[in-house]
């Protein structure tokens, strides 16, 4: 019976399957060029839902099998995709049309939109379903790459702790802000690192004149603007739901001394002392390792800890994002929501992100729409420092003494001073940095209501009148305990500390917009005002005195050595009238005027206002009738720009006297004080950057090889300083402006289709970003700015004529030998010693000649595959961990090439100075800032890697999906490097995400991931 019931359904099946096989018939046809009336060979031709396709041949014919009643799909690049149905006849033709969608491509121009074939500007644009394959918590991760002129610096892998860094064409101010201004659907964004890049529907980067003036005072560092995902025009009705998981490690360790290697490198220390240096010290390791809980009789260590395997971890990640979406030209909605959790690799340190988007657009009579955007974003996350010196985890767990174990017998933690041989060689103060990593709590929250709301009266046919109230509001908080049992950090008695600050920005704009085509006239024009304002409010607390870490923040009262509580309070406003008028003849020739006049109150009283120009001029060469025949040009655009923007991002009151106030102890008691702090300069004015821009799109062979190439020259005046005073005006600096930068350079990007047949394509996307900086003038006598004091001294400067992030220090040429002293050129203890300069000198620079990427995306069949590699070359990092990891020896753990590469008499041509040690009573080590801490900072990195396979359509409907993707990738699985560079990644800062002049200067860092992910995208 059994038998027979299966032999039933198995002709059941085989009928239901072959049902369709029995009513094919043989498809044939013609594909042409509609305009030329040439046969294209190479068309893609595929029935739709199904999984019959194949391609033209030379003379753009093919033969399909395919229903009656079915559908045909034409597709090709640079061609319009058609349709049509099978009849009875078995022939369909097709006639394909110049896709002018791509040619007439509509993109955000600020205050509106404008074709792209009519831009003048040099705008780079990136669309949100690429950027998101890389599925990193900061939106600007993705963007990485992605956009020609705009190097993003991802100094840090810890998740949300420091934003990236963010560089467009350049630096072009020292005391102002260099980030760019964020535009988030019409409405300007802090803290755009936090936002859900799942969110993103396109980027667009202004980075010109013609396209940036538009935002005068605050366009002078580029502008990115970001458009969201809302709800659909089309009828239709969507569920999403996109998700993965993902698993991180360490990408690399640094190299440093295991426990054996320590106490030789030490020995070796005491031999050099003894040789060199007039030591007699003992040469018996028993006589110096002779704790029992820590060493054998021999003198050999019972432990050996891998502090960095120890203080970091697999960490298990997770991304979900559900998106329903539905609508009509009449009104549609789009509500999102997303979870993310993304754990670091270094212990307890993680961030998280509830987000909620909802978005409404409505047309509720023939002269009226509305739009409402509302986001709500919290995150939340517990952090390890990186900027700084002190003895922090990302430190200790390189200088950590290797022969400690990571707890006590006890089951305390240990710390550099547990063992008694650390009270003969005094070793640096400092806990593990598994003891710091639990008993250090850090924790960040920040909420964030962000949103708008506009109102669009249609006046007449293409003049609208659009009003929009916008705001962007944060709250954060900062909670922070560290135990009493973390050795120069907080110990003996802990800390607590409580910070809150509220900022709440809001913008109303109204505008007028004009679009119009009269025969070959195009008009685009927009007029309109603005208010902005912003308000920041501050307040925190700090105490010391605990006695356990029961209470931590949770209880201050209990610290019995509180400081004075703190807060803060500053406002800004801006007033604007902007303009833009842009004209296109025949859609050959395109010309742009943009103005904008703003007012600030951060500037003196003589200098409130400034008006910011631009012109743009633009011709498609390719609409020429001289070109109608050049079949190998699709698409030739030249275009120039010239015009003004400026930099009005200092803080608030910098041009007026400013009153410090506090509390000082007198006779025993806290009394009040005030003082003028700084003095007034009523013409304080905006910095302002002239820019000159020109380039040219060129689009070959139907577009499938594109060139865009610009070049552009950016002189920045009136570079607000803090310029020296008299010491008889009571003020040692007043702000002015006094400097000049410029920036030139090119950007390059390339698109290609170098393979496109019926089951396998590759496009290739080449992007390469050349920038030149250099300092022009510094005051009245051009003299030296010295920034970022550290060992030795300062450790960057800025000088006329020389980059604006170039290193500082002394030149290094090897060491001093044995055959120096015996040439009577040093004392004898000299031997082994650092031979430098006499006089500091730059080293090198933290910012790239060259920055690019390439990104490659190939699909045979149902699969897709991603390659991207990214690259920065001329560039330098100065290892600023060098200072400990090669010059304090002895009372730290240090790299392998203390042991292996230093100077013993025997190869003088070694750059690295002889073992000596650093602990009280012996030789000491000569440590400052040289050329042999700058190594070549170049780099390519595998980007992103990712696998991914679709379902087909015809089996999607069977199983009620419309699309179904699955994928699994690699993000920052290989990293190559100069073999000289000794750290976890040569991009990276210790100073801050803050600090415009410590690019690729690193003292310890967090480790780079590598992370591999699951995910699947899913659509009803």
């Amino acid at each position: 019976m059994k038998r027979k019931l299966y032999l039933v359904l198995l002709s059941l099946l085989a009928v239901f399957y072959s049902q369709d096989a029995f009513s094919q018939q043989n498809v044939s046809g013609v594909v042409k060029d509609a305009s030329s009336g040439e046969t294209l060979p190479g068309i893609t031709i595929e029935v739709k839902n199904g999984d019959a396709a194949t391609q033209t041949d030379e003379n753009g014919a093919y033969i399909i099998q395919a229903n009656v009643g079915q559908v045909i799909v034409a597709r090709s690049i640079g061609y319009t995709t058609q349709e049509k149905e099978v009849t009875a006849t078995g022939t369909v033709n097709f006639d394909l049309e110049i896709d002018q969608e791509s040619l007439e491509e509509v993109v955000v121009v600020g205050y509106g939109t404008m074709r792209k074939s009519d831009v003048t500007g040099s705008i780079s644009i990136a669309k949100g379903e690429d950027m998101i394959k890389a599925q990193n918590f900061s939106p600007l991760d993705n963007l990485r790459g992605k956009a020609a002129g705009v190097n993003i610096y991802s100094n840090s892998s810890q998740p949300g702790a420091y934003a990236n860094r963010v560089v467009i064409r350049g630096t072009a101010t020292i005391n102002s802000s260099s980030n760019p201004l964020y535009v988030v659907d019409g409405v300007v964004m802090e803290d755009f690192h936090l936002l859900n890049p799942n969110n993103i529907e396109r980027i667009e980067v202004l980075k010109d004149a013609s396209s940036a003036a538009i935002y005068g005072a605050r366009g002078a560092n580029g502008v990115i603007l970001v458009t969201t995902k809302r709800g659909t025009k089309d009828g239709s009705k969507n569920v999403s739901y996109q998700g993965s998981v993902s698993t991180s490690s360490p990408q690399s360790f640094m190299e440093v001394l295991d426990a054996n290697e320590w106490i030789t490198a030490f020995m070796t220390g005491l031999e050099n002392e003894n040789r060199w240096h007039g030591k007699d010290w003992s040469l018996d390791k028993t006589d110096w390792f002779n704790d029992p809980n820590y060493f054998d009789e021999q003198g050999n260590p019972l432990y050996n800890t891998n502090w960095q395997e120890e203080a970091t971890r697999n960490a298990i990640s997770q991304n979900h994002q559900l998106s329903i979406q539905q609508g009509d030209q009449e009104s549609s909605v789009g509500a999102f929501l997303n979870y993310t959790d993304q754990q670091g690799i270094v212990n307890n340190t993680y961030n998280k992100r509830v987000n909620g988007k909802l978005a409404y657009d409505s047309k509720p009579k023939d002269w009226l729409s509305t739009a409402v955007n509302l986001t709500v974003n919290h995150t939340w996350g517990r952090y390890t420092p990186e900027d700084g010196g002190g003895q922090d985890a990302r430190r200790t767990m390189i200088e950590m003494i290797p022969w400690y174990p990571i707890y006590e017998p006890d089951g305390s933690y240990t710390s550099s001073a547990s063992s008694t041989v650390s009270q003969v060689l005094g070793f640096e103060g400092m806990s593990n940095p598994v003891a710091i990593l639990d008993k250090q709590k850090r924790m960040r929250y920040n909420t964030q209501i962000f949103g708008n709301a506009a109102l669009t009266f249609h006046l007449a046919e293409g003049l609208d009148l659009k009003t929009q109230f916008g705001v962007d509001k944060h709250e954060r908080d900062y909670k922070g305990y560290s135990s009493i049992i973390l050795n120069n950090l907080s110990m003996p008695n802990g800390w607590a500390a409580i910070q809150n600050s509220e900022t709440f920005y809001w913008q109303e704009e109204t505008y007028l917009t004009y679009n119009k085509e009269i025969d070959k006239h195009r008009i685009n024009a927009m007029a309109g005002l603005s208010w902005q304002e912003r308000t920041y409010n501050f307040s925190g607390s700090f105490t010391e005195g605990f006695t356990n870490d029961f209470f931590e923040w949770y209880n201050m009262g209990v610290g019995s050595t509180p400081s004075s509580p703190s807060s803060n309070y500053d406002r800004w406003a801006m007033n604007s009238y902007f303009l833009r008028a842009a004209y296109t003849y025949n859609n050959k020739y395109s010309a742009t005027v943009t103005g904008r006049y703003d007012g600030s109150s951060k500037f003196g009283s003589n200098n409130k206002y400034a008006f910011f120009p631009s012109v743009g001029l633009a011709w498609n060469v390719s609409n020429e009738d001289f070109m109608a025949d050049n079949d190998a040009i699709s698409n030739l655009k030249l275009h120039t720009s010239y015009g003004m923007t400026g930099n009005s991002e200092i803080s608030p009151y910098r041009s007026l006297a400013n009153v410090s106030s506090g509390t000082l102890l007198m006779d025993g008691s806290r009394v009040p004080y005030s003082y003028i702090s700084s003095m007034p300069n009523d013409d304080l004015q905006w910095e302002k950057t002239n820019t000159y821009d020109v380039g040219v799109e060129l689009g070959l062979f139907q577009n499938r090889l594109n060139f865009d190439v610009s070049y552009y020259n950016r002189t920045t005046t009136d570079l607000l300083l803090d310029a020296p005073l008299p010491n008889a005006t009571g003020f040692s600096s007043v702000m002015r402006n006094i400097g000049s930068v410029r920036n030139q350079g090119f950007d390059i990007m390339l698109t290609a289709t170098p393979v496109q047949t019926m089951d396998f394509n590759w496009n290739a996307t080449l992007n390469m970003n050349y920038n030149k900086n250099e300092v022009l003038k510094l005051g009245a006598n051009n003299e030296d700015l010295l920034l970022n004091g550290w060992v030795g001294g300062p450790n960057s400067i800025i000088r006329v004529g020389e980059n604006l992030n170039s290193f500082y220090g002394y030149k290094r040429d090897g060491v001093y030998t044995i055959e120096d002293f015996e040439a009577g050129e040093i004392d004898e203890n000299q031997i082994g010693r650092p031979k430098r300069s006499s006089t500091q000198e730059i080293l090198g620079k933290g910012t790239p000649d060259w920055s690019g990427s390439f990104i490659n995306n190939f699909t045979y069949k149902d699969f897709d595959l991603l390659v991207d590699l990214q690259f920065v070359y001329g560039v330098e990092t100065m290892q600023q961990f060098y200072h400990s990891t090669y010059d304090r020896f002895g009372i730290t753990n240090g790299l392998k090439e203390i042991l292996y590469g230093a100077y013993d008499g025997t190869n003088p041509n070694t750059n690295q100075q002889a073992v000596v040690l650093t602990n009280s009573g012996h030789a000491g080590q000569d440590t400052n800032v040289d050329s042999s801490w700058i190594v070549d900072g170049s780099f390519l990195r595998v980007n992103v890697i990712q696998l991914g396979y679709t379902f087909p359509s015809g089996l999607l409907e069977r199983m009620g999906f419309s699309a179904f993707r699955v994928y699994a990738s690699a993000n920052n699985p290989f990293l190559f490097h100069s073999k000289d560079f000794n750290g976890y990644d040569p991009e990276g800062t210790s100073l801050g995400d803050s600090n415009k002049f410590g690019q690729n200067m690193i003292f310890f860092a967090y480790p780079r991931a590598k992370t591999f992910s699951l995910g699947v995208n899913l659509s009803l």
